[in-house]
């Protein structure tokens, strides 16, 4: 993936998406989609979003993580070009 923007944004369905941010304001396809049940979020109130941000950013940064899961000869993670930017 190229150096992009991503954005973390809830969909009219409700479900909650890490995607690239679009600069012309079409729609990107999402990366992740998390969906979080209704009783889940009258438990939590206003705050179910801030959750989902949180697992969003838990997920950004084990990839990016130094203890990875992925081949030990890929460079491609190293590659500052192309870790992603994050808006909220």
């Amino acid at each position: 993936m190229k150096e992009s923007y991503l954005e973390i944004v809830e969909l009219e369905n409700g479900d909650i998406v890490l995607r690239p941010a679009s600069e012309d304001g079409e729609e990107t396809v999402p990366l992740a989609i998390l969906q979080i049940p209704d009783d889940t979020r009258s438990y939590l109130k206003n705050r179910y979003f801030e959750l989902a941000k949180c697992m969003f950013h838990a997920g950004i940064d084990f990839v990016y993580s130094e203890d990875t899961f992925f081949d030990e000869d890929s460079d491609y993670l190293d590659d500052e070009e192309f870790r992603p930017k994050i808006l909220h």
